[in-house]
Order: structure tokens, then C-alpha cells, then sequence
């Protein structure tokens, strides 16, 4: 016998021979010591739909006083739950489709809630339709966000200008430049007691040193890569506080404090990275489930997964789609709501939902190849260890009463697989289900590689397997 081995990370390799397995939709977790497994993999948190907006594509989120608002495309719109129900108001139109940011203040007791678009900076209020700030002391901004009293807006060319405190007023000499290379600035970030700002080639840390006139805040600090992109970082938002970046170099890094963001990505990441024409196109969206917190970075076809606490990586993807739904984040109504990419519908992030909406979410892994190169091995049987009889008493049969698998499996080292078999997870109770091939033939000289599909929405987890083999010569 010998073991299969599933991955705790995704790593796909340059090539598919190169792999080292894959894990699409699900994750690795570390079990207590005594399991029988060291990790089991299990499905990623789903999508449970609080409500459609009507309009498409979500450009930001804002939670306040249980004001939800939702900038979506010329639109802004307010949900609030009364009961176990949401109710979508039409606030007023939001000019524009692009990307926006919102900040709100401290001033008691009604704050300011603020957002800016790629047009203008508008007052956001919950009856009234959005309002143009109307400053002519303020450029038009790429950004705005909120640190100790002052709202922070970063202009293109490398100013960032502060409003009054507590206060959405703003006086003309009231900046700062980012100027230790040029480039001028992308992003600028309130983060714990430091302003970060972000530029194409280098980030400033800044720290609030008050001062009388200008900027309240003075430079402290700087690290040698920039942002990738205005919308390529997230992490400051209330309930998260670890910031997730992708850097000027193509690699992702995370900033937990102090100068000196960490490195997080793998040279698979950076390869997908670097191979994006349109550095605009990428995004990172944060939340948090059942003690994971996850930092999602998103391409236009392909979106990858970082678990802060485990350090590790996976893939996720919507239903017949190469890259997640999801976009924009805030912590809201008890978890995470997250916006859709390109539709009306705003999610609940759902750890117990095993499905995005009505929308299979199918989970995959690939095992990393058995191999005892250049020989071939007779495997007449392998068994896969996973958690069964978690099929539900009632509901949709059979996808919810009768669960399966289905498994195949590649001899050119994952570069094509066979016709998967369906074998049955077992319904409930049913605990001496067993998953296993018979008479699965003769790898390649290049190993045995074994993928497992699952879509049924019930609760899986994949801990390895076995498989017997005869070593034969090539």
C-alpha cells in the first residue's frame, strides 16, 4: 500500500506535470493531534443571498447604524433587515461604474459618510440621493478613507489632502506629498496608528506627528514596492486589520504592523500576476469566517485564496466560471456581505451554505502524483478517506439526501484525465460508506495524479487515502 497524498496548499506548477496538487474551492486544516489525518480538506464558505439590488455590479460597500450601502453601477442603494427579511432602498443615483471608496467620521452626533468615485466625492445620507461635496479646495481624488478625525484623500499626482477634524470641510494648504520617488501615490490607507501610502514604485508609512499647518502627519518610513494597482489591497476594514496587497513586483504581501510587509505569495501567484495585461483588473476582498480570515486576489481569470492564520493558498471559482463572484467586502448583519462582480445580488459570506445562491459550488482536489519514475505501477485498488454518511434526512434528492464523489484520474502527470466514476458519499448515519476503485490499471511512468470532484451541497471533508500498487518496470 501506499499513500495518496492530497495538498494543503494549491500549487499547480508551471505546467501540469510540474504540479504538486490542487485545491479548487475547498482548503486544508490542521486537525488535533491523535486524528487519523494530519489535515482534512474541506469546502470553502458559500454565498447565502440577502437580497438583489436590481442594478448591476458592485463598486464598494459601507456599514453603518444598520445602513447597508451598496455603490453599484450609476446607483446607490440601502438594505437593512427587518426581521429575517432585507428590504433594498433606491437611495439616488451614484454617477459611474468604476471602483469607489467610502470613509465615515467620528462628528457626534451624526458622522459624515463620504465616497468617492472616479467623478467626485459625494455626502452619503440614508434618505436622500448622494450629494456633491462641492469643494473647490479639494482636487479630484482616486481615494478617501479615515484616520484619527481627519478624512484622507490620495490624489494621483502625490498629494493627500486632509479635511478638518471631524469634518468634511477642506482647506487648500491643508496636504501632504508622497515625493521619495516619483510616481505620484495610488492609494492611501488608514491603518491602526499609520497612514499608508501607497505609489507605483514605494510605500510611505506616516505617522499623525500633529502639526499646526499642512499635514498633521509626517513621513516615518518607506518600503522599496509599490501597488499594483489602486483596488489591489484591502485588509483596513473594521473587523480584519491585516493589510493584503499586490506589489509593483507582481508577489502579494500582507502588513500585520510596523514597515515591513511580509511576502506571502508563491512563484505560481506571481506568474499569474505578471501575465495580467491590465493591472486594474486585479482586486483583493477580505473577510472572516469561523476564526479563518481570508484575503482573496482576484485577476479577470483567476482568483486565489490566502488563510492568514495557516498561511495557506487555495483557488476558488464560481460555477462555470475561472474566477470568483465575489468583490468588495464589510463586516455586516452579524458576518461578512460581500458584493457580485457582475450581477445585483448582495451575499452573506455562510460557512454552513455549501452553495453560492442557487449555484452549484464544486469543490476539487488534486492529489499529488504517486510516482516511482520512470517505472509504472498496477494499482488494482485504491481507497480515499473521507468523512461519509453526511447526507441530510430531508431535501432535495438526491443531491442533498444521497451525496457522491466523483473521482478519476491522470497517467501523463495531470495533463488529462479520464471519465470520472461516481461513487456515494453516503446518506445520514450511513458511517460505513466506502469510497473506493477497483481495478484502476497501470500508471504512466510519471505517476498517478487523482482529482475528486464533489458538488452536492453537504458537509465534505477529504483527509487522504490509499492505494495499493506493484511496482512494474518501465
Amino acid at each position: 500500500m501506499a499513500p495518496i497524498i492530497f495538498p494543503t496548499s494549491t500549487a499547480p506548477g508551471a505546467r501540469p506535470g510540474e504540479g504538486s496538487g490542487r485545491l479548487i474551492n475547498c482548503y486544508a486544516e490542521k486537525l488535533d493531534a491523535g486524528a487519523r489525518q494530519e489535515f482534512a480538506r474541506r469546502r470553502v464558505p458559500g454565498l447565502t443571498k440577502l437580497e438583489n439590488t436590481g442594478f448591476n455590479g458592485c463598486r464598494g460597500l459601507h456599514f453603518h447604524n444598520g445602513n447597508l450601502y451598496v455603490a453599484q453601477a450609476e446607483r446607490l442603494l440601502r438594505v437593512n433587515q427587518s426581521g429575517a427579511d432585507f428590504i433594498v432602498t433606491n437611495v439616488g443615483s451614484l454617477p459611474g461604474t468604476g471602483r469607489v471608496t467610502f470613509a465615515r467620521n467620528n462628528k457626534a452626533p451624526v458622522p459624515d459618510i463620504l465616497c468617492t468615485t472616479e467623478d467626485d466625492t459625494f455626502i452619503i445620507t440614508p434618505d436622500v440621493a448622494p450629494d456633491s461635496l462641492d469643494d473647490g479646495d479639494l482636487p479630484q481624488a482616486l481615494t478617501v478613507d479615515f484616520i484619527d478625525g481627519y478624512f484622507v484623500w490620495a490624489i494621483r499626482d502625490g498629494r493627500v489632502f486632509f479635511s478638518a477634524i471631524n469634518d468634511k470641510t477642506v482647506n487648500a494648504l491643508d496636504f501632504a506629498k508622497a515625493e521619495s520617488r516619483t510616481g505620484g501615490l495610488l492609494r492611501a490607507v488608514g491603518f491602526g496608528e499609520q497612514l499608508v501610502l501607497f505609489g507605483p514604485s514605494v510605500i510611505e508609512f506616516w505617522q499623525n506627528v500633529g502639526n499646526p499647518t499642512g499635514s498633521p502627519f509626517s513621513r516615518a518610513s518607506t518600503f522599496p514596492i509599490g501597488l499594483a494597482s489602486t483596488f489591489a489591497v484591502a485588509g483596513n476594514e473594521l473587523g480584519f486589520q491585516s493589510l493584503v496587497f499586490v506589489g509593483s513586483d507582481n508577489g502579494v504581501y500582507r502588513l500585520d504592523g510596523g514597515y515591513q510587509p511580509q511576502k506571502i505569495s508563491t512563484p505560481d501567484i506571481d506568474r499569474l500576476i505578471e501575465k495580467v495585461a491590465d493591472k486594474n483588473t486585479l482586486d483583493v476582498t477580505v473577510s472572516i469566517t469561523s476564526g479563518h480570515r481570508w484575503a482573496t486576489v482576484s485577476g479577470p481569470n483567476f482568483s486565489w485564496t490566502y488563510e492568514l492564520g495557516t498561511g495557506l493558498w487555495h483557488e476558488r471559482a464560481s460555477y462555470l466560471d475561472d474566477h470568483w463572484r465575489g468583490v468588495c467586502s464589510v463586516q455586516a448583519f452579524g458576518g461578512w456581505v460581500i458584493g457580485d462582480r457582475t450581477t445585483g445580488d448582495v451575499w452573506l459570506l455562510d460557512a454552513n451554505a455549501h452553495q453560492e445562491g442557487d449555484d452549484p459550488l464544486v469543490m476539487t482536489v488534486y492529489s499529488l502524483p504517486g510516482a516511482s519514475f520512470p517505472n509504472r505501477v498496477a494499482i488494482p485498488r485504491a481507497d480515499f478517506d473521507i468523512i461519509v454518511g453526511q447526507g441530510l434526512v430531508a431535501g432535495r434528492e438526491p443531491i442533498d439526501t444521497d451525496p457522491v464523489c466523483f473521482i478519476s484520474w491522470s497517467d501523463d502527470g495531470g495533463n488529462s484525465f479520464g471519465v470520472p466514476l461516481k461513487r456515494l458519499l453516503g446518506r445520514q448515519a450511513k458511517y460505513k460508506s466506502t469510497v473506493a476503485i477497483n481495478r484502476a490499471g497501470t500508471s504512466g511512468r510519471y505517476g498517478r495524479v487523482w482529482k475528486i470532484d464533489i458538488s452536492d451541497p453537504v458537509y465534505v471533508s477529504i483527509l487522504g487515502g490509499e492505494q495499493q500498487g506493484d511496482v512494474r518496470s518501465r
